[in-house]
């Protein structure tokens, strides 16, 4: 994961598993540009990070 470095400095982490049936045809190639995003799977992770971002304040998690 890029963001796994952060750790060893101590700042949380949160992270999800992506589809992988798809995942690899774009991840770091010259294809991975915002173009290849599917606009529906953007809008329904958008919402379930923002969500679990809801409910990690509101229950000081």
């Amino acid at each position: 994961m890029d963001i796994g470095p952060l750790r060893q400095f101590g700042i949380p982490l949160i992270s999800y598993i992506p589809d992988s049936q798809r995942y690899f045809y774009y991840h770091h190639s010259p294809k991975d540009t915002f173009e290849q995003v599917n606009p529906r799977e953007l809008q329904m992770g958008s919402a379930a990070i923002a969500v679990l971002i809801y409910l990690i304040d509101k229950y000081d998690l």
